[in-house]
């Protein structure tokens, strides 16, 4: 990626008072603005609707068509070629419940700079401004705390946040570094198991990047897990991107769809995220940075369920006063995953059952202890007074983490101890005695 120097970087006094200010008029559009967009996605011709969306008669990514009311509310202008403030979209990098996220290029830099842009939806947005979601607090926490932190440089930063408008509301517009593939789309399936030594400097860095946000900015991430690790484009970055863009145009699934209540025709463009391994990258000097943190460690929902269902810890599932330890288990499932290519907890997430995860995490590290357990609000709905699980699917089978690593024959036997004792350390079941991220970083096996 191209950084600016500090003194070029755009000047970061946006609050979140003038965002409010700018915001709360259009938080929702009002009627006699909205409504012609409903009525004109009703009115669209199936068949036309169709071609704009490749022959397909759901959209192919994000529902661009649905509304603020219906927990959406897209950025309907962005395409490659078009300008958004200073900005001229090149690619749709991805998108997710919240948000897409754009190649942009940067007009007003000295040299040929490329950002990405996080474009909210209008629901999301409205979250922020109603202080329902920390995302832009966490943003400016990780910014102003230790900017010299070793932890520091593998966290996702803004270099710029600015609001637009469309007519599916207002959307706050995170402008960032350009990073390529998650670990969990760095090569294709089947082959995106990594060696130990590239899968050690991995978790060092994630480590880092936890303590960072663990011990000095007072959050948890919660969502850990390897769509959430992005990998830095080595550099020299601005030729590898201009080279790559050349070779692999970006495309869009139908011609563009005219609506009268739009100003620009409403495009659907296919997400294509920047492969790190056809950009030059070497895994040997893989550097990584966590993306969408947002947990106060001072204000856990510990009611909620929070992880993805397979990696989740323990002590969220029996309802413990769960801590930022949480991170820390799901260090251990990543660094299975790392070296595998496999979820350690592995079960049909479409039909998830939390006996049977509890069964795997006991069948893998053994019985739960008592204390901990008694501490657990939701002990008796899992365990009875031995401690024994109440509900087993099909025969117990203990194995453990050294047998699971040797029956997949993943890595050399000679790492194979190493690997799982350090593991152990961050599946440790009594999440008192689970180690930090700074004291896994004196592990010596990270050295």
């Amino acid at each position: 990626m191209h950084l600016l120097p500090k003194s070029c970087l755009p000047r970061r006094t946006f609050s979140i008072s003038k965002l409010f200010q700018r915001l709360s008029s259009s938080k929702r559009v009002p009627e006699r603005s909205r409504a012609p967009f409903e009525q004109d996605v009703k009115a669209i011709d199936p068949k036309v609707l169709t071609a704009a969306m490749g022959g397909s008669d759901q959209p192919p990514e994000e529902p661009m068509l649905s509304t603020f009311e219906e927990g959406f509310g897209y950025f309907t202008d962005a395409a490659v070629g078009r300008s958004l403030m200073r900005y001229v979209f090149v690619r749709k990098l991805g998108w997710a419940a919240s948000s897409s996220v754009w190649l942009a290029l940067d007009r007003s830099a000295k040299t040929k700079t490329f950002v990405a842009m996080k474009i909210l939806t209008s629901q999301a947005t409205a979250q922020i401004v109603a202080g329902n979601s920390p995302e832009y607090d966490v943003y400016r926490k990780i910014e102003s705390t230790n900017p010299n932190s070793p932890g520091f440089n593998h966290c996702l930063t803004l270099r710029e946040c600015f609001t637009a408008k469309s007519v599916a509301g207002g959307h706050i517009c995170f402008v960032q570094d350009v990073l390529s593939s998650s670990l969990a789309t760095l090569r294709p399936p089947g082959q995106n198991r990594f060696t130990v030594p590239t899968a050690k400097r991995i978790v060092k860095q994630v480590l880092l990047a936890l303590d960072y946000l663990h011990r000095e900015c007072g959050y948890i991430h919660t969502d850990l897990k390897s769509e959430n690790i992005l990998v830095e484009i080595p550099e020299p970055a601005v030729p590898r991107i201009d080279q790559y863009i050349q070779s692999n145009p970006p495309s869009v699934y139908g011609p563009p769809l005219n609506l009268e209540s739009l100003s620009l025709p409403l495009v659907f463009s296919c997400s294509e995220p920047l492969p790190y391994c056809d950009l030059g990258g070497s895994l040997e000097n893989i550097s990584v940075r966590l993306v969408d943190y947002t947990t106060p460690a001072d204000k856990p929902l510990r009611a909620e369920f929070r992880q993805p269902s397979i990696l989740r810890a323990p002590e969220v599932t029996l309802k413990y006063p769960w801590s930022s330890t949480i991170d820390i288990w799901t260090v251990g499932c990543l660094l299975f995953e790392l070296l595998t290519e496999r979820q350690l907890f592995e079960q049909d997430t479409e039909n998830y059952s939390n006996e049977l995860h509890l069964q795997h995490i006991e069948e893998c590290l053994g019985p739960f202890p008592h204390e901990f357990l008694q501490a657990c609000e939701d002990e008796n709905k899992y365990f009875d007074e031995n401690g024994t699980l109440l509900q087993l699917n099909g025969d117990f089978q203990p194995t453990s983490l050294e047998a699971i690593l040797g029956s997949l024959g993943a890595m050399d036997e000679n790492d194979i101890p190493g690997a799982a004792a350090f593991m152990r350390r961050c599946l440790t079941l009594d999440p008192r005695l689970r180690p930090s991220a700074q004291e896994l970083l004196k592990d010596s096996w990270l050295v």
